[in-house]
């Protein structure tokens, strides 16, 4: 089940927002209204509060549960720009579809699902999926429909766009993009974060490193650091025990560091003060430096690549759409575009993630697998934030 977001209440902070320096009175609507009121003109057809609402609830459920609250506004602002562009996109690609008159059967839909579900893994199903996406079937089925009108229209550039991911092209990207496939050598580390918000006083700090002090004093006299660190730990991390994963040289605040690098393994470290917090620390193992073969990360890579051509030709397609069609931000949402908190706020859903501490998915133990090729940060960034 999606988690509860205010969601109405950030259109309404949005409308306030974009609207402040100008003399405008705002007005604070019911609730109902806010639901029902259209918010963005895509040609002729609305779309309203309550579709953005359960898009940005649906994003935001994809973002780890313990974001700090000082991130929390920002990833809101930016998740809302983003439900209101995936709502935007999808009614523009259903408009074309209609008057293209090209027809996608049912019996294409269920394929696809078939498809779709093939793709989920071992142990994984559609059903889950859709429970966990908090997306009804026929929501799913209107989704693929639009897909797979997308890959019909656009066949031929798929098609070109595919053929350019040759052997060669692949090479090239391992061979100029190294530190992608190398998993640096480091330490493996554990940690209990007491956190200190970004507004205590003298007399808060004092009491949360004394809370701190008394987490290590517990684990000295013999406590569990996993079960204790998923008691009292206000890092994400808690979910795996405190377990944070390799921390290679150079990457986190350098007290931290510092701490990791000259423990002795096995050993409770002096509390540490970074700017998020109070960390008791252990450091738990070696790992050695590893670098990836082209071999081994050839179908990955390959994969990831035309996954990558693809998204380049449907993203022009989606921009052609917008440059033909009249898109108007009204009501609550008039404005929004240029709001304080939608500028300063990450880039895309996806980089919501980047506002989330890097810790929420560090890999628990050393790694044994090849790192996602063509990704965005250098492989081995397996190290978490500990800072965050």
């Amino acid at each position: 089940m999606a988690r509860h977001i205010g969601w109405l209440g950030m259109l309404a902070v949005a409308t306030a927002v974009a609207g402040c320096g100008r003399n405008e009175a705002q007005v604070v609507k019911p609730r109902s209204e806010l639901e029902a009121e259209v918010a963005v003109w895509v040609d002729q057809t609305g779309i309203t509060g309550s579709q953005i609402q359960k898009e940005a609830s649906r994003l935001y459920s994809k973002v780890p549960k313990d974001l700090p609250p000082e991130q929390q506004q920002a990833v809101q602002f930016r998740l809302l720009q983003q439900a209101v562009d995936n709502l935007v996109s999808r009614q523009l690609v259903r408009a074309e579809m209609e008057r293209s008159g090209v027809l996608i059967t049912q019996e294409e839909v269920e394929k696809g699902k078939q498809d779709l579900e093939k793709g989920l893994g071992e142990g994984h199903s559609l059903t889950m999926l859709i429970a966990e996406a908090n997306l009804p079937m026929a929501e799913l089925e209107e989704n693929l429909r639009l897909d797979l009108f997308k890959n019909k229209v656009l066949k031929d550039k798929l098609a070109a766009a595919m053929a350019e991911v040759t052997d060669e092209a692949v090479r090239t990207y391992y061979d100029e993009h190294p530190q992608e496939f190398r998993i640096p050598a480091g330490r493996l580390a554990s940690h209990i974060l007491v956190r200190v918000p970004q507004d205590a006083d003298e007399s808060a700090k004092t009491e949360l490193r004394a809370k701190a002090e008394g987490v290590r004093q517990g684990l000295l006299e013999g406590a569990d650091f996993a079960k204790l660190a998923t008691e009292v730990s206000d890092c994400p991390s808690r979910a795996r025990g405190g377990v944070l994963g390799l921390i290679p040289p150079g990457r986190e605040d350098p007290a931290f560091e510092e701490a990791v690098y000259g423990q002795p393994i096995g050993e409770i470290g002096e509390v540490v003060e970074t700017p998020v917090g109070f960390h008791v620390i252990v450091a738990t193992g070696e790992q050695e430096e590893k670098v990836f073969s082209f071999d081994e990360v050839k179908d990955r890579l390959t994969a990831r690549m035309r996954h990558m051509s693809q998204q380049k030709v449907t993203s022009a397609y989606i921009q052609e759409l917008k440059e033909k069609a009249t898109i108007k931000l009204d009501g609550m949402l008039a404005g929004f575009a240029n709001s304080p908190e939608t500028e300063a706020a990450p880039e895309g859903a996806a980089a919501a993630a980047e506002a989330v501490p890097a810790a929420n998915d560090a890999p628990v133990s050393t790694v044994t697998e090849p790192p996602s090729p063509a990704a965005t940060a250098p492989a081995g960034d397996p190290a978490p934030a500990p800072a965050e």
